[in-house]
C-alpha cells in the first residue's frame, strides 16, 4: 500500500480535492450550501490547463481523486476540456450535477474521461422537485440525462438529499435507483446557508436509516472515507448515509481538500477562513511555489468537529 505523503496535524492524510468550478448555477434549492462559500462570490480564474497542472503536481503527492462541482459545474462550456486535463495528469474524476444539463454534456464528458458523475435526485414528483430546487421543472430533463450518461458509460450515483418534504419518496427513490442500477448516497441536511425555520419545518431525524435499510436486506459496512455507514441492498446497489453535521466520525475520516474558482485551498466545508491563495504560483506554472501553498493548506486543516 502506496504511503501518504500529505498528512496534517491530526495524522490524516488527504489524497483527494472538491473542485468547485462555479459558483454560478441554474437553480435555486432550499438546503444549498453553496459549498461553504457563503460570505462573497467567486471569480472563476481558472482554465483547462491551470486544473492540468494542478493535478499533474497534487497527483505526485498522493492526491488522486477529483471530485468538481459547483454552483452547477455543467454550465461551464469548457468543462469538458477541464475532465479531459486531470484525466490526462492521472487523476480520478467524477463530479456532482443537478442533471438538467446533462444530456447535453454527456458526450463530452465521457470523451474526457469522466469516470462518474453523482446526479441530485431529491424527489421524482414534478411537484415536490420544484419546492426542493426552488421552481425548477427540469425533472423530465435530468432522467433524460441520466439514462443518456449510462449509455455513454459514465457511472451513474444519485445523491437525495432527506427532508420531511420527501422521506415518504425513500423507497421510491431506493427502487428507482435499483432498477437503473445506480448507487444512492442519503445525504443529512445540514443547516449551513439555510434559513433557520427553513432547516427547522424540513429536518428530519436520519438516526433511523439504520434502521430502515437493515430492514430492506442490506448488509451494514463502514467506508474508511469519512466513515460513513454503507448498506448492500438485495438488488445490487449500494446506499451510503452521508451524515455530516455535527459527526465527529466524519471530521475524522475525511481526506479532502476543497478548492475554489478563484484558486484558493480551503480546508473545510464549515470555516469559511483561512483560505490558501495559490493563483501566483499556478498562473506561473511554478510547481515549487505550488506545492509550498498545497502544504501549507494541509497544515492548516482541522476537524471541525470533535469529540468530546
Amino acid at each position: 500500500m502506496e504511503s501518504c505523503k500529505l498528512k496534517d496535524r491530526f495524522n490524516r492524510c488527504v489524497d483527494s480535492y472538491r473542485l468547485v468550478v462555479t459558483m454560478r448555477c441554474n437553480y435555486s434549492c432550499i438546503f444549498c450550501h453553496r459549498e461553504g462559500i457563503i460570505a462573497h462570490e467567486r471569480s472563476e480564474l481558472m482554465d483547462p490547463s491551470d486544473y492540468g497542472f494542478l493535478s499533474q503536481v497534487s497527483v505526485k503527492l498522493g492526491v488522486k481523486d477529483y471530485k468538481i462541482t459547483g454552483g452547477e459545474p455543467l454550465i461551464r462550456d469548457d468543462i469538458g476540456d477541464i475532465v479531459r486535463e486531470i484525466n490526462r495528469a492521472g487523476g480520478r474524476v467524477t463530479m456532482t450535477s443537478n442533471g438538467s444539463l446533462l444530456s447535453m454534456r454527456a458526450k463530452a464528458l465521457a470523451e474526457g474521461g469522466l469516470d462518474r458523475i453523482n446526479v441530485s435526485l431529491h424527489s421524482l414528483k414534478k411537484d415536490t422537485y420544484a419546492y426542493i430546487t426552488g421552481g425548477s421543472r427540469s425533472l423530465d430533463k435530468v432522467l433524460e440525462g441520466i439514462r443518456l450518461a449510462k449509455d455513454y458509460g459514465i457511472d451513474v450515483k444519485l445523491d437525495f438529499v432527506l427532508m420531511r418534504t420527501n422521506f415518504p419518496e425513500l423507497e421510491d427513490i431506493i427502487d428507482f435507483a435499483s432498477k437503473i442500477g445506480a448507487d444512492l448516497n442519503i445525504i443529512e441536511l445540514i443547516p449551513l446557508g439555510m434559513p433557520r425555520e427553513v432547516y427547522s419545518k424540513e429536518h428530519y431525524d436520519s438516526r433511523n436509516l439504520d434502521g430502515i435499510l437493515s430492514r430492506m436486506g442490506g448488509e451494514m459496512k463502514v467506508k474508511p472515507f469519512q466513515n460513513r455507514p454503507s448498506f448492500m441492498l438485495p438488488s445490487g446497489i449500494e446506499v451510503t448515509i452521508v451524515k455530516g453535521y455535527g459527526n465527529p466520525s466524519l471530521c475524522e475520516g475525511c481526506t479532502r481538500l476543497r478548492i475554489t474558482p478563484d484558486a484558493k485551498f480551503k480546508t473545510c466545508l464549515f470555516v469559511e477562513d483561512p483560505y490558501v491563495d495559490f493563483l501566483d504560483p499556478l498562473k506561473r506554472r511554478d510547481e515549487e511555489g505550488l506545492v509550498r501553498s498545497l502544504k501549507k493548506a494541509v497544515e492548516l486543516r482541522k476537524p471541525y468537529f470533535t469529540r468530546g
